[in-house]
């Protein structure tokens, strides 16, 4: 592995002139594609949905006792109640509220209640009727829209009796349900405004009692749909990309720089014992450490490579020995010497 570095960092030496220009310009380009990654996003228009102005509505009620029982005195006023008695308070006194916010709030509003009566279950309704019960239209500039109106429940469980043994149908169970639908026009900041909504207010009627829905009031955020100039920036995985590539621009820098000015020394006389060094340790676990003696008369045979050396002394089962002082790797086998000289 050493040995690959050094013929590199010599090759890049050799082409310095060339490779240093390419490195630059790699370097420029990756600086670039960084920079922009991360401080030159793209301005596009985006349809937002931002806030415009909030609409509030609630159904208040309470129940006067109106009728001589034997718990609350007549004239006493009841809320809250889980459920109330026909007996004792047959009518509800309710009002309706409405109300926009907004900055600058400039409108017409139109109510008109009715008591929708039915027969229904959870999942299927039978029959309905409409019953009016109060209009109202008026201008909302501050402050709230009201509309006040009472709500004999009794004389609507009569009606629905009536409708019951008239139609001779008993299935279902008895709903009325108080329907307001608010109709709003005018301009909310500037903006022109024409909508209309419809509130619920529920009543479930059972045998001598009746009993209101816990939600009353809702709240609604009306929003307008704007032009905004967004930035957008790239994927987090690209702007990684180009932080890495800036980072392997500056090190091939690095490297080309230290291979010209570090190692723009090494000969080829290095390069060459370096190699030798790199195959006598590929090839140790085949060898001995030895003394050469130039008095051996046997006959000599002169091997090229000490991978040939090595290769031939293998084949006649034997160690090669090299002698470090000398150079030479050599073995003999029946009277023949086998050398292979690095000198």
């Amino acid at each position: 592995m050493y040995l690959r570095i050094r013929r590199l960092q010599s090759l890049t030496s050799e082409k310095f002139t060339l490779i240093l220009p390419i490195v630059i310009v790699c370097l420029i380009v990756s600086g670039f594609f960084m920079y922009s990654s991360f401080y030159m996003p793209e301005y596009r228009d985006v349809a937002v949905e931002t806030p415009w102005y909030t609409v509030d509505s609630r159904y208040e009620y309470q129940a006067v006792v109106s009728e001589e029982n034997p718990l609350w005195p007549v004239g006493n006023t009841l809320t809250d109640n889980p459920v109330y008695f026909f007996a004792a308070a047959p009518e509800l006194q309710t009002t309706f509220t409405f109300l926009v916010e907004g900055e600058d709030v400039d409108l017409n509003v139109v109510t008109h209640t009715v008591a929708v009566l039915s027969m229904k279950d959870p999942e299927t309704t039978y029959w309905s009727k409409e019953v009016v019960i109060a209009e109202r239209a008026g201008p909302l500039q501050s402050g709230a829209f009201q509309n006040s109106f009472t709500l004999n429940i009794e004389d609507m469980q009569e009606r629905l009796n009536e409708i019951k043994e008239a139609l001779g149908f008993q299935r279902g169970n008895p709903v009325v349900e108080i329907v307001t639908t608010t109709v709003f026009s005018g301009t909310v900041d500037g903006k022109q405004v024409d909508e209309s909504r419809a509130y619920l207010m529920p009543i479930t009627l059972g045998q001598g009692h009746y009993a209101i829905s816990d939600k009353l009031d809702t709240t609604e955020v009306i929003t307008a749909r704007e032009m905004q100039t967004t930035e957008i920036y790239p994927p987090a995985p690209q702007q990684y990309a180009a932080v890495v590539l800036l980072l392997v621009s500056v090190g091939m820098l690095f490297w080309v720089i230290l291979s010209r000015f570090r190692h723009a020394e090494t000969s080829a006389g290095m390069l060459q014992a370096l190699e030798q060094e790199a195959a006598h340790a590929r090839y140790r676990d085949w060898m001995s450490q030895g003394r050469f003696d130039h008095s051996i008369g046997a006959h000599r045979i002169e091997l090229g490579s000490l991978e040939d050396i090595i290769s031939a002394a293998v084949d006649m089962n034997q160690r090669v020995i090299y002698d470090s002082d000398e150079k030479i790797y050599f073995f003999i086998h029946d009277s023949i010497l086998y050398v292979h000289n690095l000198a």
